[in-house]
């Protein structure tokens, strides 16, 4: 995002840029003995700037919670899901072949763009909102408002999307292998294009989020690391089943270099979520320096285990035979480690 010197001036000097920056300050200097105080319950009382009157308005500064390694796992948790699991098998059988590693990077560099600009902004300006932020403090209210229009947008169709894959991957999974009877399979499909389960993980995650963020930060930091896990598990696994025949030719004919692309717009859509971490830097400790940290460690990490496990699919199972929803579970079924397809299936649910 780049803005004028003239805009920047005028919002750097007006009053109510004055007035943040003071506060800033003002944390800054009382950061590093607040953050050590052992009294969690006791409130700390600071002064705020008010630049309509000369009176000194009392308010509590409330408590932190937000490490490094939680805003990673924020990051690293919001962005890895339906990517790995779902597009890579996709991608290797429709568009891309054994060059879905290709597309991962040509996705991984365009969002490592988007990336930067997320870190040095949320460096420049640390505060809870996002673009909505960013854009007040740099364009000005209505820019602001549509900015916080679209950020709504945006995770309402990314929160639906991966709600409803998750939806139906319980359906998928009761019905293979749970061998569930048809009436179950009724209940958790009813048809209408209805999703009961969908509805029911995005009324638990919305639970979870009002109890907190200290509560809700200890369930992101579990799920994240399990899925992590469980992608490694998936890569090393992969490797150790690798048949170098599967991944010749690289690009195969019928796709072309226009299938790697097509595979890039296709798979950038596993890099959504990384800038979820903006929206809570009002919570992080020393937000200057660790959520542009964050940022960029979670799309090096991310793209490394894209690529990786995009590699480790293809290397067990011939591209052509690859399954589109269910790449991995069966990629192992095939090479008859079937304790693998059932935990990789099962797993899939987180």
């Amino acid at each position: 995002m780049i803005f004028s010197v003239e805009r920047a001036t005028s919002v750097r000097a007006s009053p109510i840029w004055a007035c943040i920056a003071e506060e800033d300050q003002q944390l800054s200097n009382e950061e590093n003995s607040y953050f050590q105080d052992d009294s969690p319950n006791e409130e700390h009382v600071r002064p705020i700037c008010d630049n309509r009157s000369s009176v000194s308005i009392q308010t509590s500064l409330p408590k932190r919670h937000l490490t490094l390694f939680d805003l990673v796992s924020i990051c690293v948790g919001g962005t890895i899901g339906s990517g790995i699991f779902v597009l890579n098998g996709l991608i290797a059988h429709s568009y891309a072949g054994p060059a879905v590693f290709l597309s991962w990077i040509i996705s991984g560099f365009a969002a490592l763009l988007s990336g930067c600009c997320y870190a040095e902004l949320s460096g420049r300006i640390p505060s809870t909102g996002s673009s909505y932020a960013y854009a007040f403090v740099a364009l000005g209210e209505l820019p602001a408002f549509l900015a916080a229009g679209m950020l709504s947008l945006e995770f309402l169709l990314s929160g639906s999307a991966v709600a409803r894959s998750w939806g139906d991957k319980v359906v998928e999974w009761a019905r293979v292998q749970l061998s569930a009877s048809d009436r179950v399979i009724h209940l958790l499909q009813p048809g209408y294009n209805v999703n009961p389960m969908a509805c029911l993980v995005s009324i638990l995650a919305t639970i979870l989020v009002t109890m907190g963020i200290k509560e809700s930060k200890i369930v992101t930091d579990f799920f994240t690391w399990i899925k992590v896990s469980l992608v490694l598990f998936m890569t090393i696994g992969g490797y150790l089943l690798f048949n170098a025949d599967n991944v010749t030719p690289i690009i195969p004919p019928e796709f072309g270099v226009s299938g790697v692309l097509h595979g890039a717009m296709s798979s950038f859509f596993g890099y959504l979520g990384f800038d979820a971490v903006c929206c809570v830097a009002g919570e992080a400790i020393n937000a200057e320096r660790n959520v542009p940290l964050s940022i960029m460690i979670t799309l090096g990490f991310v793209t490394s285990l894209y690529v990786s496990a995009s590699l480790a699919l293809v290397g067990m199972q011939n591209y052509t035979e690859i399954s589109s929803e269910s790449g991995y579970p069966v990629a192992f079924h095939a090479n008859g480690v079937e304790w693998a397809s059932q935990l990789t299936a099962v797993c899939y649910l987180l």
